[in-house]
């Protein structure tokens, strides 16, 4: 089965099958293994082909950490904002992780740890070289559901 066409349905060669694929909680449907040899850089299980929001991208089914390529992330918030109405005060971020150490998936090099400026205090992972960006499960909620202001953004400070 390979990915279809609007990414979020998978189709058969052989017999013309297609399958939609269920979201999680969090709106990510996962379609397959990924053959890239990526790994969670949390938990070093394989990452998983994925789209969320109509983007594509790699998570991970155990400790649901998404990657994304840098630039998309602000477009997968703002589609997943338009559905939220009640946003939710998060908890104060804690400085510590900024002081985490992740490689990245793809070369393996440490990320830099900044804190998103768009709302929510949370902290995600970089690479300037891959032009990724790491989100611990559920951080990427959290973003979502924060108060949050016209033109903020990730840019780090």
């Amino acid at each position: 089965m390979h990915l279809a066409a609007g990414n979020a349905s998978l189709r058969c060669d052989y017999c013309k099958t297609v399958v939609i694929v269920p979201a999680d909680d969090e709106g990510v449907r996962f379609l397959g293994e990924d053959v890239s040899g990526f790994t969670c850089p949390i938990c070093s299980t394989p990452l998983w082909n994925a789209t969320l929001a109509g983007v594509q991208m790699h998570a991970c089914k155990r400790c649901n950490g998404q990657l994304l390529a840098m630039g998309v992330v602000e477009h997968v918030i703002d589609q997943l904002r338009a559905t939220f109405t009640d946003p939710q005060i998060p908890s104060p971020p804690n400085p510590d992780d900024l002081r985490r150490k992740i490689g990245c998936p793809k070369c393996h090099q440490r990320m830099e740890m900044y804190f998103y400026m768009g709302g929510g205090g949370a902290v995600i992972g970089g690479c300037e070289g891959c032009r990724l960006n790491w989100l611990d499960g559920g951080t990427l909620m959290r973003i979502v559901r924060a108060p949050h202001h016209e033109g903020e953004s990730a840019h780090r400070f």
